[in-house]
């Protein structure tokens, strides 16, 4: 595959072609602010992937679309075909060993909207990131929606 297999109409890097690039910096580049979570854990990328073309080929084959996020099953297990799959946003934030927040609890914060956001997420045992993405609706919600969200927030943008 060439480089401009990866390019969207506009010049800029594809999905697919950002999950690759982020999950070998977060496994590889021990300036990048999960390596801790990745790299230095020992997580590692197998030979397969090493190259995006390689990367591609399995992706395709295996469930990409744009809006998916990769995911590895088991979560100390490392990048490789046999230990991920394709998941929505909401599925993979869910998932996170830094965040265990129900539906049902990202549901009662969003009922807390006009509350102090850092210290909602103090009480909630998580990072403010994720409760900005949990009030934007973007994670924690029915299957399907939070990639609806964002191909609207993209609309919007572009």
């Amino acid at each position: 595959m060439r480089k401009s297999d990866f390019l969207k109409e506009d010049g800029k890097p594809n999905s697919l072609y950002n999950s690759w690039i982020n999950m070998r910096q977060r496994c590889l580049n021990k300036n990048h602010p999960k390596f801790k979570r990745y790299g230095h854990r020992g997580i590692k990328i197998c030979e397969e992937w090493s190259s995006i073309d390689g990367f591609a080929k399995w992706a395709m084959a295996n469930g990409w679309e744009d809006g998916l996020t990769i995911d590895r099953i088991d979560n100390d297990g490392n990048y490789e075909p046999s230990n991920c799959r394709w998941v929505t946003l909401s599925s993979n934030s869910r998932r996170k060993s830094t965040t265990k927040i129900t539906p049902e609890i990202a549901e009662e914060i969003r009922s807390r909207r006009s509350e102090n956001w850092y210290k909602l997420a103090d009480e909630y045992g998580c990072t403010h990131g994720n409760i900005w993405w949990i009030m934007h609706n973007f994670t924690h919600v029915k299957e399907g929606l939070c990639i609806e969200q964002i191909k609207a927030r993209k609309a919007l943008v572009f």
